[in-house]
């Protein structure tokens, strides 16, 4: 409900929400399974329907246009609406609604049992867990989105988690039924995101010789982009004073404050302005480019549900530095693939960056053990997953169907 699989990346709330609803869909439409993604319209431009793959389709419905995202749940009846006579229009029927986040997961409480049988929910992030962990001025979420969270974890048919910690959450601190959730990592397109020479890809972002950290994602207090530019401060010494960091992402719309002009006072009050580089949002079939280019990919997240960017920098041979976040620590190993880090310490950072800077052998041997680490992911393998347990659901769903219908 709150974005769309077909939105520019790193801009306001699409991220990685967006590449696994994108990547399932068309794993799916590969296999003969048919999806409807419903979302809003954004703009005059958004069709009423889009094709995503060959059995796939975004339905634009005209609902909440311009709404702040904790906002839209007031919205929630009116989409929930729109689906419902969508499917009542077309004669569509459906055997299993997939949910993503929290706000479509309160459509699809609304709507069950009425558009299909079988409900699957993947949380994509916690707000327990975010507000456990926020950066300083962040705002915390709200207890509507916990109390949602909460229903949702008792009432949907099957809960898709990417970790081992967020299923221990969602059971520990949400009392899901730990025989209801299930662990699903996604994946990483490896066709698109692998090396490629880093000369090449530096003519193709631009950018010639001096080395370059990399930032991915979009810019919130979450993902803790300061903790970047200031380390970056603390490298800016003789040996390093050809370093550059990329900022790919845009802000994320939350309040009135601007992440990206803050970032650039931040840049400007240590001193590294004219080193840091904020690129916007870029295509998803670009940032391999950007990942073969970069020295280090940096992420101080403070929360992460599941580290994309991390497997992604990794597929492309690009060594991670990042928090030690749950998310992060499923997919880059410490001392074998890059650096994790247990706090938001500039030095800490700046000191392990250096310590790949300063080692282009150890870069790239962390470099290669990344990219095989990253063989490991790929999204027909979670897609194989995904058909297994909903295929499980919708059975169990039509024998519940059945069977109150012989009762009647």
């Amino acid at each position: 409900m709150h974005t769309s699989p077909t939105a520019s990346l790193g801009n306001n709330a699409n991220g990685g929400l967006n590449v696994y609803v994108h990547e399932i869909c068309s794993a799916f439409s590969d296999r003969g399974i048919a999806t409807d993604v419903f979302t809003r319209r954004q703009s005059s431009d958004d069709p009423n329907t889009e094709s995503l793959a060959a059995l796939s389709r975004v339905i634009y419905l005209p609902i909440g246009a311009g709404v702040d995202k904790y906002a839209l749940y007031g919205q929630v009846p009116a989409f929930a609406k729109g689906i419902l006579e969508f499917a009542a229009r077309e004669g569509v029927s459906y055997d299993l609604v997939f949910s993503h986040y929290w706000l479509s997961g309160e459509v699809a409480c609304v709507m069950r049992p009425r558009l299909a049988a079988g409900w699957a929910h993947v949380a994509h992030t916690l707000g327990l867990v975010k507000n456990r962990t926020l950066a300083e001025g962040a705002r915390p979420e709200p207890e509507l989105r916990i109390r949602v969270e909460s229903e949702i974890a008792q009432q949907a048919d099957l809960l898709i988690t990417s970790t081992n910690d967020e299923s221990a959450e969602l059971v520990q601190a949400y009392g899901a039924d730990p025989a209801r959730v299930f662990v699903v990592p996604p994946g990483v397109d490896l066709s698109m995101f692998q090396p490629i020479d880093r000369a090449e890809a530096r003519r193709k972002i631009g950018y010639g010789a001096g080395r370059l950290l990399l930032f991915v994602g979009r810019l919130e207090r979450l993902k803790g982009v300061e903790v970047a530019i200031r380390a970056l401060a603390l490298l800016s010494d003789r040996a390093h004073d050809d370093l550059r960091l990329l900022i790919l992402g845009e802000d994320s719309k939350d309040g009135d404050e601007s992440e990206k002009e803050r970032l650039k006072a931040v840049a400007s009050a240590v001193g590294v302005r004219e080193r840091v580089d904020f690129l916007g949002s870029v295509a998803h079939h670009e940032l391999p480019f950007f990942y073969s280019a970069a020295d280090v990919c940096v992420m101080p997240s403070y929360s992460e549900s599941f580290g994309l960017v991390g497997l992604e920098a990794q597929a492309c041979g690009c060594p991670v530095v990042g928090s030690g976040v749950a998310g992060l620590r499923s997919v880059v190993r410490d001392e074998v693939s890059g650096y994790l880090i247990d706090s938001h310490d500039p030095a800490t950072y700046a000191e392990r960056i250096g310590r790949l800077l300063n080692s282009p052998d150890l870069a790239q041997q962390m470099g290669r053990r990344g990219r095989l680490l990253a063989q490991r992911y790929s999204w027909t393998r979670t897609a194989d997953r995904l058909q297994e347990l909903f295929e499980d659901v919708v059975e169990r769903a039509q024998l519940r169907v059945h069977a109150s219908a012989r009762q009647e």
